[in-house]
This record gives structure tokens, sequence and C-alpha cells, in this order.
């Protein structure tokens, strides 16, 4: 007996606690952690509209009156090695390849576009020495997209874009045709001063930009914010300028793009994953120091219609964007200021595009 108290006695210390801990109330389980958003990645690229006019929310006929662009960009080529896409693709992921470093992701870009310009007063059929002379700029453009993820650079994602853009200004960029063929439609007077445009003439620009992306930790997943400087130039008979600006967007799940551009050369972009919704606000500004503007300056071998350029231009921007896995809508409004000497107001113009992801 003697014995067996004493083993109770060593033994009550340690059955005392286990008997409380059973008696205890279990600890309330922390609440489950939010799945995390599932992000689809792009098969081939993205194909994308965009139209500008004066009249969106603007409500005028003048100046830089209308601009069209269609274009497609391809996701990175280096993905395009295996026998399900086709033999052309695979041909160019392997030319493109051999231009860039092993570890960069690298795109190809198509494009074709037109831009209309008029005077303000467009219901006389005589010359306007004093204000902007009508013209046109039809294209077609190739792009090429390097990026360099932020490891590589340190700071941020880094985006570099050559581009080259080629077409006609004058008759054969089918102004005419297109502002008069649409007033027809519409059931809005024609522009009567088209027999004044500046001439015919070939045009070809070089074009260069170079972005960078700054973004907060969850800005693809959740809400968060990014800032997107850049900088670059244009060189050709067409336009040659130096270009810097930046965007700052914010919202949920942004896209992982390099911005909300308006037309304009090096513009397009995209990113190699998307979320299933995403809702953005931005703001943006590109400031040129133009050196030429066939659209202002008149041909480059001929005389014709032309007004004394301002040097300095820019574009102050803002609107919405929505999104899905497979479609981005976006809207900017944007003011332009005063591009030649005598124009009595800035610029004002939306901007719509629609894109397509797959």
């Amino acid at each position: 007996m003697k014995t067996w108290l004493t083993s109770l006695l060593l033994l009550a210390p340690l059955i005392a606690p286990a008997s409380a801990a059973a008696d205890a109330p279990a600890p309330a389980a922390e609440p489950a952690a939010p799945a995390p958003i599932e992000l689809e990645r792009l098969r081939f690229g993205s194909i994308s509209l965009y139209t500008e006019n004066d009249k969106y929310l603007g409500g005028t006929d003048e100046h830089y009156t209308n601009g069209l662009k269609l274009s497609l960009l391809s996701t990175d080529l280096r993905s395009f090695s295996d026998d399900s896409v086709p033999a052309p693709v695979r041909g160019l992921s392997k030319l493109f390849g051999s231009w860039v470093e092993p570890d960069q992701a690298y795109k190809l870009g198509l494009t074709l576009g037109q831009n209309l310009y008029t005077p303000s007063d467009t219901s006389t059929s005589v010359y306007q020495p004093d204000d902007r002379p009508y013209a046109a700029w039809l294209y077609m453009g190739v792009a090429f997209h390097v990026y360099h993820p932020a490891a590589e650079t340190g700071a941020a994602d880094r985006l570099d874009v050559f581009e080259i853009n080629a077409g006609v200004v004058g008759p054969p960029a089918l102004g005419r045709e297109v502002q008069n063929g649409f007033h027809d439609i519409i059931g809005v007077a024609h522009a009567e001063g088209w027999s004044n445009q500046i001439d015919s003439e070939p045009g070809m620009n070089f074009v260069y930009e170079r972005k960078y992306r700054f973004a907060t930790r969850n800005a693809r997943t959740g809400w968060g914010a990014d800032v997107i400087p850049h900088a670059g130039l244009s060189l050709g008979n067409v336009f040659t300028y130096a270009n810097a600006g930046f965007e700052v967007r914010g919202g949920w799940c942004l896209p992982a793009d390099f911005g909300s551009n308006l037309i304009r050369p090096s513009g397009d972009s995209n990113g190699p994953r998307r979320a299933p919704f995403n809702i953005l606000v931005f703001a943006a500004t590109d400031g040129r120091a133009v050196a030429r503007d066939i659209t202002l300056d008149g041909n480059t071998f001929s005389d014709s219609p032309s007004v004394d350029k301002n040097p300095f231009v820019a574009d102050l921007y803002a609107g919405l964007g929505l999104g899905t896995t497979h479609w981005q809508l976006t809207y900017a409004q944007a003011f332009r200021t005063r591009e030649f000497r005598g124009q009595d107001h800035n610029s004002v113009f939306g901007s719509l595009s629609l894109t397509f992801f797959y």
C-alpha cells in the first residue's frame, strides 16, 4: 500500500495537467485564408482595336479629328516551339530569339492604322493658310518587344520596344474617303476642303521606347497600384521627336502590361497572365520635343500647305478600364496642348480601345 501511494503521489503532477487540458475548451480555429486569384496564361497574344475622335465628349471636328488602329501582339515567343503552333510562328520565334538573351521574353507586334487631321472650319473649300492643313497618315507597323523582369534590372520590370512604321500621306492615305464616307453614314455634312490637303509622299518612322513598371506587392492579384514611366524617340520623314512621360494606375487585379496608351507608336503591350476580373483608373502624360511633323510642316520634297508648329507638345489623359480573362475595355479623355502657332485652343478627344486576349 505504501508503495502504491508513493507511486500515485509521483504521477499526480503529470495526470492533473493532462486532465485539465482535456477539460479546457479547444481554441477557436483560425479563419481560412481566402483562395488566391487564379491567373490564366495567354496562349497566343492579343488583338486590339482603337478608335479616337474629337467628338467623344469633346464635340468638335478639327485638328486631330480621328484615329483608327488595329494591332496584334504575340505573347512570349519563347513558348512558340511545339508542333501545335503554326510553322511560320515557330520560324519567327527562332529568328527573333537569336537576337536576345535566352532568359528574356520577347514579342512581335503588327499594326495597321490611319490618322486624320483637318482645320477648324471644314465647311469651306477655300484654302486656309493660317489653320492646320488637311492631312491623313495611313501606315503599317512591325514592333519587337523585349521584356526584362525586375530581378534583372534590380528596381522594376522593364520593356524595350523597337518599331518601324511605313505608309503614305496625301490622297493615297484615303482621308477624304474615310471622313466623308463616315459623315454620310451618320448624316453629317462633308468636310469640303480635302482638295487642299498635303501632297502624296511615302513615309517611314523608326521608333524606340523604354518603359519601367513599379508596382505594389499585390497589384496583380488584389487591390494595388503601379507607376509606369517611359522615354523614347522617333526618327523619320513623318514624325521626328523625343518623348517622355508616365502613367499612374490603381485598382483591382491590374493587368501585367505597361499601361493604357493613346494611339501612338510603341503603345501596345500585354502581360503573360490575366485575372478573371479587373477594374482600374489611370492618369497619364506624354510630352514631345518635336523636330518634324509632316502634318504641320508639309511635304519633305515639295511645297504644300503648312503652318509653324510648336516645338513642344503634351498629351494629358485619364480614364477607366474594365476587363476579364479574355477582354479589356478602356476609355480615356485626352487633352493635347496647342500644336501650331495661331491655334486658338487646346485639342480635346476621346480614346476607346477593346482588346481580346487568347
